[in-house]
């Protein structure tokens, strides 16, 4: 009989995240499940080790700089993209809708999942998840940019907090 217990499992996932000012850069450290961990509202926070963090903006005068850990709150991630194989476990709607969608800072481009039976200009209010999902995501800054922003990303999640608007693509 084993007298320890175990937490639950921890998987370090290699992400970019986008901010109106910032892309960090790293291995976001998830404990069990993917979707639920971050979508989790009981957790403002989530934390990428190993940070490069980008001034995304030409004009920023924090051009670059590398911190151990870095925490974003989860209410200012505009696009949160996975820059490795999604981690295993990910069980996403099969519906996809091609749609183009706008925060204040970036346009994703791809196929958003959505419930079966969810009316597409319902989608973003009436999801019950904080991180809407987009797979094939094509990344575009509505701003002078800075080099070294992830354009694309194989599956990635915009905070539905900082959709502005969207349309068919």
């Amino acid at each position: 009989m084993s007298g320890a217990m175990r937490g639950p499992e921890k998987a370090d996932v290699k992400v970019a995240i986008l901010t109106s000012a910032f892309q960090i850069r790293g291995r976001m450290p998830v404990f069990g499940m993917f979707l639920p961990f971050i979508n989790d509202e009981q957790k403002p926070t989530l934390s990428v080790n190993n940070a490069v963090v980008l001034g995304v903006h030409v004009t920023n005068p924090a051009a670059q700089m590398v911190q151990s850990e870095m925490l974003v709150l989860k209410r200012a991630i505009q696009v949160l993209a996975l820059e490795s194989a999604p981690p295993s476990g990910i069980v996403l709607s099969p519906r996809t809708e091609p749609l183009m969608l706008y925060t204040e800072q970036y346009a994703i481009m791809g196929r958003w999942h959505m419930s079966p039976d969810m009316r597409i200009q319902d989608f973003v209010d009436a999801s019950a998840v904080q991180f809407l999902p987009v797979s094939n995501a094509r990344i575009y800054a509505l701003f002078q940019a800075r080099e070294g922003i992830i354009p694309n990303a194989q599956l990635a999640f915009v905070h539905r907090s900082t959709v502005q608007s969207y349309h068919s693509a």
